[in-house]
């Protein structure tokens, strides 16, 4: 017999299985760096517990999303492991009844495997955004908030001062002052692209000029002037002092542009951080410096909460073997493994407190005080900088988001591009957004 060498999930003796003896556990997850590093490590997890076999659909994010929430909807059994992050679960996953909860299968463990995996040692604004009405529906992989990362050596040979929290006007000056695309550096990069999942560096710097999605009576305001204001104020950013070919840049792409030394401010998620001091990717490894995510006015809601997480399908056939993958994966032994093969740079960020208190890993990570401060210090209950009646920093916790995000994310993505104006793109927006949530019965006729 071989013995299951995980400490954390119910460990049980199995001889090695023949393959017919296998049981397949599908897992569908976002093509980030650190799921991609987890489906790269996978085979550990199969030579610890032979009789699971891991089978993996690795795939573009608003593509990933529209597959799995079509399954789901309809019970459909493709999947047993998901990649279920913060607007999943508060959106409509949970209330859905889409997800398992976790809680029923943690107070069945081991009361040595509780203590070993320590769900006490998950950060509590990650923990709390994975919770639904005091139930667990996913367990996190990374979790993230945004700050601004910069060059130092172009900061420093500009004689350029990059304050701890800088504001957004002056995120622009110095944007601007270094924009030098004859030698290929360009003033900042920004997401362009139209997938309404990745619009969170939009939203996070709409809420911060204290503007918002709704007000109280869930009337959109994406006409009104401080919304315009922000709108404008992204897309002239972009335009003047920022990446060419902008509508086509997501998360990886801007990644790319920075580890490449093509970009002297980046605005995004702490969770590509450790990429950029990873020497067998970045080239600008030792060159970045770190800030808090800009305000315009208004500190809340100007940085997002998020956390990428694995959630357990309802239906799934195999939730014990889906249950052993995920504590697996995200476990503090998982961490460890992650830092021996890869350097502890590339540790998954924002999960546990003992990262945080690694002294390997805050010698490797310049960046990981930063990180832990941004991400308890992003409020998703308190988006805005007056009372709003939605939840989320970089989604709205509605089921109907996505029916006018994605809207959104064309329209806007199409004015980076030049085919649409500014004007245009707002009012096509309100409009969409109005009917969506008259249709859905949050505007009264």
């Amino acid at each position: 017999m071989k013995k299951c060498l995980i400490s954390m999930a119910l460990c049980l003796s199995f001889a090695s299985a023949p393959a017919w003896a296998k049981t397949t556990v599908t897992l569908a997850f976002v093509n980030n760096p650190d799921m991609v590093l987890l489906k790269e490590l996978s085979p550990v997890f199969m030579a610890e517990n032979p009789d699971i076999n891991l089978q993996f659909q690795v795939l573009p994010e608003n593509i990933l999303l529209n597959s799995i929430t079509q399954d789901a909807a309809v019970g459909g059994g493709r999947y047993d492991i998901v990649n279920a992050g913060t607007y999943e679960v508060q959106g409509s996953w949970a209330a859905n009844k889409w997800l398992s909860p976790l809680n029923p299968l943690f107070a069945a463990m081991p009361a040595k495997a509780q203590q070993d995996y320590d769900l006490n040692d998950i950060i509590k604004t990650v923990r709390d955004a994975l919770t639904v009405d005091g139930q667990l529906y996913a367990l996190p992989v990374y979790g993230e908030s945004s700050f601004t990362m910069y060059r130092q050596d172009l900061f420093a040979k500009a004689h350029l001062t990059m304050p701890e929290r800088p504001t957004w006007d002056q995120i622009r000056t110095f944007a601007c002052k270094l924009n030098d695309p004859s030698h290929g550096v360009y003033g900042i990069s920004m997401k362009g692209v139209s997938d309404y999942s990745q619009l969170a560096p939009f939203i996070t710097l709409m809420h911060s000029f204290g503007a918002k999605w709704f007000n109280m009576n869930w009337e959109p305001q994406i006409t009104s002037p401080a919304f315009e204001r922000a709108f404008n104020f992204y897309i002239d950013l972009l335009k003047d002092c920022g990446e060419p070919g902008a509508s086509s840049v997501g998360f990886n792409e801007g990644l790319t542009l920075v580890s490449q030394g093509k970009v002297a401010i980046w605005v995004d998620a702490t969770a590509g951080a450790n990429v950029l001091q990873d020497p067998t990717v970045s080239k600008v490894v030792d060159k970045i410096g770190y800030a808090l995510a800009p305000t315009e006015g208004s500190i809340n809601g100007s940085a997002w909460l998020w956390a990428s997480g694995l959630g357990i399908v309802a239906g799934s056939k195999h939730q014990s073997e889906a249950f052993r993958f995920i504590t697996w994966a995200t476990s503090k032994e998982y961490i460890q493994l992650v830092a021996k093969r890869f350097g502890a740079v590339r540790t998954p960020p924002g999960t546990r407190y003992s990262t945080y208190q690694n002294p390997a890993y805050l010698k490797a990570a310049p960046f990981a005080a930063l990180t832990l401060k941004a991400i308890e210090g992003a409020d998703m209950m308190h988006p805005a900088k007056n009372p709003v009646p939605y939840t989320g920093t970089a989604h709205v916790n509605i089921p109907e988001y996505a029916s006018w995000a994605s809207d959104f994310a064309q329209n806007f993505s199409a004015v980076v591009a030049g085919t649409l104006t500014a004007d245009q793109a707002l009012k096509r927006s309100q409009a969409t957004t109005e009917q969506v949530m008259k249709d859905a019965g949050y505007i009264k006729n």
